[in-house]
């Protein structure tokens, strides 16, 4: 209770001085929702089907929406406190459902919650990661409860919330293939009847999310919008990876390489496991070992993925639905360790557990009083914050909406629908050439340029200016608002 009370006031504060963080992602997410519950269907502020991301967060949305009268940003702030209230609570009954877990672990867990950098982003904005995590958590429990029984009963249960999942999150692909190697794997289920539980949780965890996907095939002819090759390879995924873990965990700071290092450590550690639990099945249908799953296939997914299609590097977001999983699974080799060694060994273990969790702690405060300074006198970065809010070039264009008559582009068409109403177009990836050919067919062309929102994979204002005519400029302390003519059908 402390800790869902800390969670609680943490989100308050983190809100109170600009309200929930904004990204691009949420703009989206929220005037999806606002406009599916007004009946004009999945569309997003400039009108445009919603294809680049699951309906399910949009929907999940627009139904609070509805209930509370209050609209997806304004409903944020307690929205999201209680479902990190909800992610503590789940922790905590996945925690006794552990083996050798006592009060003390369990106290111990919680202090890192309460106070985690890691989910105090995540559910500091608007954000899908929000009710995915909590699915995760929900996912390992109905797992548990599945194989008490192994019946149809609890296995459409477990393959209606990876469904939930998957509609969410594109990644809740990493539940499906845990829930598939875990029965895959289960020695209870032999024969016909693991073929026909296979087949029919693949099949209700798959449709939802196919259904999605043949919908937007035949409103934009894709099925999840504009996807392109990765840009970073694997090693350098696991790089990036390796920084985030130094943000989660202590003593690796800011190399990355280390922490690539922990985390491959970790994963060959709890591959063996895995293994050792498959061939004795009396220890297979435990509670971690749906805990070590989940963190195996979700972190082999992610940097899988990130290396074919291009991602952002991989941050501490990306990563957010493997991070409890992580650290039950630490915790769980920690108690395991203590309960397996005696006399002078155990208390040295235990002290050398103290002092990694007190440095843990340290590392959660500097982290969180460095970004707390930021936020306190400026908001959560995103478009909430005051350096968006108190833009210059947004005042402007709030009091001279007339002069934007044309074909609006914007890098950040988002923030500026948000800020000011006014609908615009994302400027065109450098490497797909039919979205610039439809851009240049406009004979007047405005591009609304904020020096925040630069996105290296579009193009920029002097590709543009190679093929159009600059008529004129307005330049600001955050931005320059260009106007262009441009030849004819694009010529």
């Amino acid at each position: 209770m402390i800790a869902t009370l800390a969670a609680c006031v943490s989100i308050y504060y983190l809100t109170a001085y600009s309200g929930i963080g904004l990204s691009p992602d949420s703009i989206a997410y929220s005037s999806s929702a606002i406009n599916f519950k007004n009946g004009a269907g999945l569309i997003d502020y400039n009108q445009l089907p919603l294809v680049d991301f699951p309906a399910g967060y949009p929907m999940f949305l627009a139904g609070l929406s509805l209930i509370s009268g209050l609209t997806p940003i304004a409903l944020a702030p307690g929205l999201n406190a209680g479902l990190f209230v909800v992610l503590i609570l789940l922790t905590s009954e996945i925690l006794h459902g552990m083996e050798g877990i006592t009060r003390i672990y369990r106290a111990a867990i919680f202090l890192v919650l309460a106070c985690s950098p890691c989910l105090w982003e995540v559910y500091g904005m608007l954000w899908s990661e929000t009710l995915f995590l909590v699915l995760v958590l929900v996912f390992i429990l109905q797992w548990k409860r599945y194989t008490q029984t192994h019946d149809y009963k609890n296995l459409v249960v477990l393959a209606i919330i990876v469904g939930l999942a998957f509609l969410t999150r594109i990644a809740g692909i990493s539940l499906l293939a845990t829930g598939f190697a875990l029965m895959l794997f289960d020695g209870q289920i032999n024969g016909i009847k693991k073929i026909k539980q296979l087949f029919l949780f693949s099949l209700i965890g798959f449709a939802p999310l196919a259904i999605n996907l043949y919908r937007n095939h035949l409103v934009t002819g894709t099925a999840a919008g504009v996807r392109q090759k990765a840009l970073r390879s694997l090693g350098q995924n696991l790089v990036d990876s390796g920084w985030v873990l130094g943000t989660w965990l202590p003593f690796i700071g800011e190399n990355g390489f280390a922490g690539a290092m922990v985390l491959v450590a970790m994963l060959l550690l709890v591959i063996a496991l895995l293994l050792f639990r498959v061939f004795q099945q009396q220890y297979y249908h435990r509670t971690s070992t749906a805990v070590m799953a989940s963190f195996l296939v979700y972190a082999i997914f992610i940097l899988g993925i990130s290396s074919v299609s291009r991602f952002e590097t991989l941050s501490s977001r990306l990563l957010s639905p493997m991070y409890l999983p992580l650290l039950l699974t630490i915790l769980y080799f920690v108690a395991t360790l203590i309960s397996k060694t005696k006399g002078i060994f155990k208390y040295g273990t235990i002290g050398a557990a103290l002092l990694v969790l007190g440095f843990g702690l340290k590392n959660q405060y500097v982290l969180n009083a460095f970004n707390w300074e930021g936020i306190k006198d400026a908001g959560i970065p995103g478009y909430s914050e005051t350096q968006w809010t108190g833009s210059p070039m947004v005042a402007y264009i709030n009091q001279h909406q007339d002069a934007l008559s044309g074909s609006i582009y914007a890098d950040a068409p988002g923030g500026l629908y948000h800020l000011t109403g006014i609908k615009s177009l994302p400027l065109p990836h450098k490497e797909i050439l039919k979205e610039q050919v439809e851009m240049f067919s406009h004979k007047d062309l405005i591009v609304v340029w904020f020096y925040d929102g630069v996105n290296d994979d579009l193009i920029d204002i002097p590709f543009i200016e190679h093929r159009a005519q600059l008529v004129e400029q307005k330049e600001f302390e955050d931005g320059i608002i260009y106007y262009f003519k441009t030849g004819l059908n694009g010529q």
